[in-house]
């Protein structure tokens, strides 16, 4: 009998092991699950700081319910080496977004910033066979990329040397391109892909998916959705590995960072910048990054994470470095001697950050809050961090609270803070902008052109206060947003001007909707936009964003 019990269990993990697929990272399906986690209708142990999370939980209503948005039930069912296995097919996804007269949003993964009309097909499936797996689900994009006025544009004829330094100072240090070329766009992108081995709570492999790192709802600072997910190898936990002092996730990475091909905007319309632009070479990155969080045992739902990464060119100095500074130069970092520009150092090809984060899980009052502290530069040494610890830092802080309703339902609230400027210590002390590296690797923080960390971009920060309706899987609700852009740009352009009021501001109102019906999810939005000193030229402007997302679940 005690055989027969054994078995069953072992057969019982298996299942629940082989059909188990990630949550994409930016789903509807993912909020849900995060949402049933605040509001106590779901005990998965998941800290939603590192993401995309694995469907490895199946012990309420909630879950079994939410499994169906997240794949179909197995079909093509096989014994793989005596492993029950089989093929799911993933949600069927129709993106269409338009943009009236310039790029709006983020978080955007694939899609490019664009005005006019733009559309993304995905699809696809997941195999399992025993332990290895393979998820294949490409994006097509395709954007009409409209001209719109960039900052060439707008600012043609200025000859403020102050302000085209200041600018040239962070398009020399980033491959973030206003506009990717002068013509219509179609590409065909590996999506949310993978393939990996998969034991207990381990998983390796190599995956082109979207990360998400910190328990950021709007903004991660580390990772995001901000960018094209890229190609790297993982190691990581599939599930939260329970010790003596409590559980703990985490994941390590090493992948490869790609170029635009496109120049930051088309500087001939500048008629003073002259020779301000300094071409970057053609080369790729790598990128070497970890993740660890762990959930102490004595503090029910509270999570304490970290995380860091490395980037670098590959070029000569990379392939003369040891195997283990090239495939894990996260761990050795950059260091401070070949940093420290007052004994003639001029770095050592690497840009390094790191961050702390912590999330407090509240289900009794169906709440969450949530803290992320990052930093861009080492510090010289512990007299340097107890005097100056906001030198080149930034921060997310956030949360949400479920008003549940008497006839089902909730009212949500969440709001949102992230910065990403520069504290005041630049002013005698050199600091760089997040994201953006004016000494090699020159290209920044970004793939295909885009962030990979807060999408809001270097020297910014957002303010969101989200309002909205739940019921079952339908959402109705309203966003304000306001985004100010690369305040770092600005103080170094007006420094001693006098110029105390041309800041970019973005004011923004989302009205949105999630409706679900049968096997189909509708999602909506629909944008107003206020931006104010746009490309910092005194004045305001409209703008209107719109998006329509169908979802077909093969249920």
């Amino acid at each position: 009998m005690k055989k027969h019990f054994l078995a069953l269990t072992l057969f019982v993990f298996i299942i629940n092991h082989v059909y188990s697929q990630t949550i994409s990272v930016g789903s509807y399906a993912e909020d849900i699950a995060r949402r049933n986690q605040i509001s106590g209708t779901s005990d998965d142990p998941f800290s939603f700081s590192i993401r995309p999370v694995n469907s490895q939980w199946n012990n309420t209503a909630a879950d079994s319910a939410l499994l169906k948005l997240i794949a179909s039930k197995p079909y093509a069912k096989f014994n793989f080496m005596g492993i029950p296995s089989g093929i799911q097919v993933l949600p069927l996804n129709w993106l269409n977004e338009y943009n009236v007269k310039r790029p709006y949003g983020y978080n955007n993964g694939s899609l490019y910033p664009d005005k006019g009309y733009q559309t993304m097909l995905s699809g696809g499936f997941l195999l399992t066979a025993g332990i290895l797996k393979i998820q294949l689900k490409p994006e097509l994009v395709y954007a009409e990329n409209k001209p719109f006025n960039t900052f060439a544009d707008v600012q043609a004829n200025n000859n403020n040397q102050q302000l085209l330094g200041a600018y040239f100072g962070t398009v020399n240090g980033i491959d973030a391109p206003e506009r990717f070329g002068n013509k219509s766009i179609t590409h065909l992108y590996p999506g949310q892909s993978k393939i990996t081995l998969n034991y207990k709570s381990i998983e390796a492999g190599v995956s082109t998916e979207n990360l998400w790192w910190g328990p950021g709802i709007k903004n991660s600072i580390m990772m995001s959705n901000s960018a094209p997910g890229f190609f790297h190898w993982t190691f990581n936990s599939s599930k939260p590995v329970k010790t003596i002092i409590g559980s703990f996730e985490w994941q390590i990475i090493g992948g490869n960072l790609k170029q635009s091909g496109y120049p930051p905007d088309d500087f001939s319309k500048l008629t003073y910048a002259g020779n301000l632009y300094s071409p970057k070479p053609a080369t790729s990155r790598y990128i070497s990054a970890y993740t660890v969080n762990w959930q102490p045992k004595w503090l029910k739902g509270f999570y304490l994470g970290v995380s860091s990464y490395d980037y670098l060119d590959k070029d000569s100095t990379y392939h003369s470095k040891s195997i283990f500074r090239k495939v894990i130069p996260v761990i050795t970092g950059s260091s401070v001697k070949a940093n420290d520009i007052n004994n003639g150092h001029n770095g050592d090809g690497q840009d390094f950050a790191y961050a702390f984060n912590i999330r407090q899980l509240l289900p009794l009052y169906k709440a969450e809050i949530y803290f992320e502290w990052a930093r861009n530069d080492r510090w010289g040494n512990i007299n340097d961090l107890i005097e100056e610890p906001e030198h080149s830092a930034a921060y997310t802080f956030g949360g949400r609270k479920l008003f549940e309703l008497s006839k089902g339902g909730f009212i949500q609230l969440k709001s949102e803070i992230t910065q990403l400027a520069r504290s005041n210590t630049y002013v005698v002390r050199d600091e760089p902008s997040w994201y953006a590296h004016l000494l090699s690797p020159r290209d920044g923080y970004t793939n295909e052109g885009r962030y990979i960390g807060a999408g809001i971009g270097p020297g910014s920060s957002s303010f969101i206060l989200d309002l909205s309706y739940l019921k079952d899987y339908h959402a109705y609700g309203f966003t304000f947003e306001r985004q100010l852009h690369n305040n770092d740009l600005y103080y170094s352009a007006f420094a001693g001007t006098g110029n105390f009021n041309t800041h970019w501001v973005d004011l923004s109102g989302t009205f949105y909707t999630n409706i679900r019906f049968k096997n189909y999810l509708l999602s909506a939005d629909v944008t107003p936009v206020y931006s104010l000193n746009y490309e910092y030229r005194n004045g305001s402007s409209y703008n209107l964003h719109a998006r329509i997302n169908f979802t077909y679940y093969f249920n």
